[in-house]
């Protein structure tokens, strides 16, 4: 599948109602995780390697957002996704930013929420790109990373209704997928990171569901100075 072909798919109803499902899902997990739901009317989000930006897409279907950055190693793409964005809110602030993760092209402590879904496999440098995701959330902000095709319930629905879903080609996505360089790490290596910031975070891996990382970035507590 080309570029052309991708982006076209992305938008079709199904993919949208995926994403859809993803961010509900999303939603659900970083609100327990900071025991609050986010305000996304002063949110700064980041969706990194966004693609045609669905996820993206889905957020702003459910919010009204304050700023979205959009980053990814395609310039076209980002156009794309920009002009998919706008058809939901043609108002709405939007950054792109032809850039990599091991290097985000940003000051530190900006974003109340950084998302990713189905570039984390390609990161070479996993800690590095999870460092510079920590670096960027701002005190409080949430990072959601992972990959997925959205819960089992909604899998199941979409094989039963989507008269073009065909189990066999998602095996054969499947199978191609894992001839693809996947420089993932095994989830101990993400949880020694989260222990060693003393951050709040959950990995996520269920069946169907994917496989994600969240975690919230600590507030330092400010210590007196002595007089």
């Amino acid at each position: 599948m080309d570029y052309k072909q991708f982006d076209a798919q992305s938008q079709s109803v199904w993919n949208a109602n995926m994403y859809d499902d993803i961010c509900k899902t999303a939603l659900s997990r970083c609100s327990l995780l900071q025991q609050a739901n986010l305000d996304f009317s002063r949110a700064s989000i980041l969706d990194i390697g966004c693609g045609p930006g669905g996820i993206s897409q889905a957020l702003l279907r459910r919010n009204k957002i304050r700023e979205i950055a959009l980053m990814d190693l395609r310039v076209e793409g980002l156009q794309i996704a920009a002009d998919n964005l706008r058809k939901i809110d043609k108002d709405q602030k939007l950054f792109l930013i032809d850039g990599d993760v091991h290097h985000i092209p940003l000051t530190d402590n900006l974003f109340s929420l950084v998302i990713s879904r189905g570039s984390q496999r390609f990161w070479i440098d996993q800690y590095r790109a999870f460092q510079e995701i920590h670096r960027v959330l701002e005190p409080d902000g949430i990072a959601y990373i992972g990959g997925g095709r959205g819960s089992s319930t909604f899998q199941k629905h979409r094989e039963l209704n989507d008269p073009d879903w065909n189990p066999e080609s998602f095996r054969r996505d499947r199978h191609f997928l894992k001839h693809l360089p996947s420089y993932l790490l095994p989830d101990e290596a993400y949880q020694a990171l989260f222990q060693e910031w003393n951050v709040p975070w959950a990995i996520y891996s269920n069946e169907g569901d994917g496989h994600w990382f969240c975690w919230q970035k600590r507030v330092l507590e400010k210590i007196p100075i002595p007089g």
